[in-house]
């Protein structure tokens, strides 16, 4: 594998099969590379693949035909313990619904990552330092629920970057918020990924988001091609 390319895919399929036991096909023969610090957008209609493709590049499924690599690793070689280390230490994901958990303060919910991967002492300060980072720092003792859609966001991001991976997902990650909000949120996050030289993959189905990456990739017969091809 080429070390400029983070993630590449050679191959890939998957299948799921039905109650009626009949195989039902998502991706055939897909085949991607990602490069270091670009930023790659995915778009195409609902239900082509999009969030199980980016699922697979996340290691969270690995139920798959094909070949993946990340940072030099055949993942199909890796054992579970060792994809959930990759997984955890290296991949940052942001959803649409922010997955905050509740009964946690913000700044609790930024340091599960902390907590869960690296077990860091000074888990607290670096999680502060991002809040503070991020326009947050009146609201770390506060609880999820009593914060605004956008500032909910801003907490799940940070917690996504709080143990600086090398690969960030998301998944229409403004989809659950108003228009100003989203591209107040969008903007804010691009910046960030630009500025800390950042790799990024996002879903989205909002064009003008999607023109801001360095390639952007269609779904089209259960594969990917750049749009300009």
């Amino acid at each position: 594998m080429n070390n400029k390319y983070l993630l590449e895919i050679t191959n890939l399929c998957k299948n799921y099969t039905n109650e009626n036991n009949s195989k039902i096909e998502i991706i055939k023969n897909l085949n991607f590379k990602l490069k270091q610090n670009s930023k790659v957008s995915i778009v195409g209609p609902s239900g082509s693949g999009k969030t199980t493709l980016l699922n697979i590049i996340g290691l969270l499924d690995a139920e798959f035909d094909g070949k993946l690599y990340f940072n030099n690793k055949n993942i199909s070689l890796c054992s579970k313990d060792e994809i959930n280390n990759i997984r955890g230490l290296s991949i940052g994901f942001i959803h649409q619904f922010f997955h905050l958990i509740p009964e946690l303060t913000v700044i609790e919910n930024v340091m599960l990552p902390l907590l869960i991967n690296k077990n860091e002492t000074n888990s607290y300060e670096t999680s502060k330092k991002l809040l503070i980072e991020f326009g947050l720092n009146e609201r770390i003792n506060y609880k999820p629920l009593k914060l605004s859609g956008g500032e909910q966001q801003r907490v799940a991001i940070a917690r996504s970057l709080v143990n600086n991976p090398d690969l960030i997902l998301a998944d229409e990650m403004t989809g659950n918020l108003d228009e100003n909000t989203a591209n107040n949120i969008f903007k804010f996050f691009i910046n960030y990924i630009e500025q800390n030289k950042k790799t990024l993959v996002y879903v989205t189905h909002n064009k003008t988001y999607s023109l801001l990456a360095d390639e952007i990739y269609y779904f089209k017969n259960k594969k990917i091609q750049l749009t300009n091809e």
